[in-house]
């Protein structure tokens, strides 16, 4: 065989393994819209590791009105997992727009929690970071409601209204 054929046999080999090592810590799937409602966004994600190492797996999604989320996480492994970060990122995967909570319960169970309120229509990051030490899998949900006013915004309002209407009757009197 002639030296050659042995490199190209050499990089394919290379190649594949780096194809192999990258499939196996790539980013979650993350589904469509399983929602049908207009103002409510639902997705689900879910992430397979056969291998153990550290992990930092980023999910891209994109809301169209201002949304409140609510997202969380579980993760089972057959000998350990733990999360070190679940947060909310703006659409540059630097500007930290909220921090999750994680939970390590024990060796084989992890779990987190995010929320955020009256996020803007654009696109969104959640980071996922941590540790796994074989085979594990994860996945979580992400829940979008659109945002309801404080009561005090519907008193502004009539106020304002009110207000309003007591110039427009004090106008009429003096016009009279």
């Amino acid at each position: 065989m002639n030296m050659n054929a042995m490199n190209l046999k050499a990089i394919l080999l290379a190649v594949s393994l780096i194809g192999a090592a990258a499939t196996a810590q790539a980013n979650p799937v993350i589904s469509g819209d399983t929602n049908p409602a207009a103002n409510n966004e639902n997705y689900t994600f879910e992430h397979q590791s056969p291998a153990p190492g550290d992990f930092s797996h980023w999910i891209s999604f994109t809301i169209d009105g201002y949304r409140d989320l609510v997202a969380s996480i579980s993760a089972t492994s057959t000998t350990g997992i733990s999360f070190s970060a679940f947060d909310l990122y703006a659409a540059d995967q630097t500007t930290l727009v909220a921090a999750g909570e994680v939970n390590n319960f024990l060796p084989k169970l992890a779990f987190g929690g995010l929320t955020a309120q009256a996020i803007a229509p654009t696109t969104y990051w959640i980071n996922i970071v941590g540790t796994n030490t074989a085979s594990s899998n994860y996945n979580g949900s992400i829940a979008l409601t659109a945002a309801v006013p404080e009561p005090s915004t519907y008193g502004m309002l009539a106020l304002g209204l009110g207000l309003v209407g007591f110039a427009a009757r004090s106008r009429s009197k003096f016009s009279a």
